[in-house]
């Protein structure tokens, strides 16, 4: 006699539409934000964010890409050593109006500014925390110019 299939009990490892689809970007909050932010549809259909968070993920690859290029081929000091070794919103913004279909892509888009972002390390110290720093940054960096004139 056979025995009756389980209704209760362990079903086995839960695994996410994130991991199903093989995306990194969540599906689950592309579902929330399609749920909340669409006006022209009262439905949502089941397969809409795992297509939305692959073509959002796809677009995303390729901006980090060419902004790290981007980053890469910034300027130089006179030894060759890049200026700045992180890549800043100019290069993002630069990523994206270099390539037309992107640049249509993100043609209603207003980007904030050219200039560089402030680092985040100013929301976190106070002023006097801030002025320690920049005092320790100038003395090494004097210490370091008396170093580099002692041993020409």
């Amino acid at each position: 006699m056979p025995r009756p299939p389980q209704l209760s009990g362990p079903r086995g490892p839960t695994i996410s539409r994130q991991h199903k689809a093989g995306v990194t970007l969540s599906v689950a909050r592309v579902n929330n934000g399609l749920k909340k932010g669409t006006r022209v549809a009262k439905h949502v259909s089941s397969r809409a964010p795992l297509y939305a968070a692959g073509v959002m993920e796809s677009v995303v690859d390729a901006v980090l890409k060419q902004a790290v290029e981007n980053a890469r081929n910034g300027p130089r000091d006179s030894k060759g050593f890049l200026v700045c070794k992180r890549v800043d919103n100019v290069d993002v913004i630069q990523a994206v109006r270099a390539d037309p279909d992107l640049a249509r892509l993100c043609n209603g888009f207003a980007f904030a500014s050219n200039a560089p972002a402030t680092k985040p390390i100013q929301h976190i110290l106070s002023s006097a925390g801030q002025k320690k720093r920049r005092d320790a940054k100038a003395k090494r960096k004097q210490d370091k110019e008396d170093a580099d004139a002692g041993m020409d």
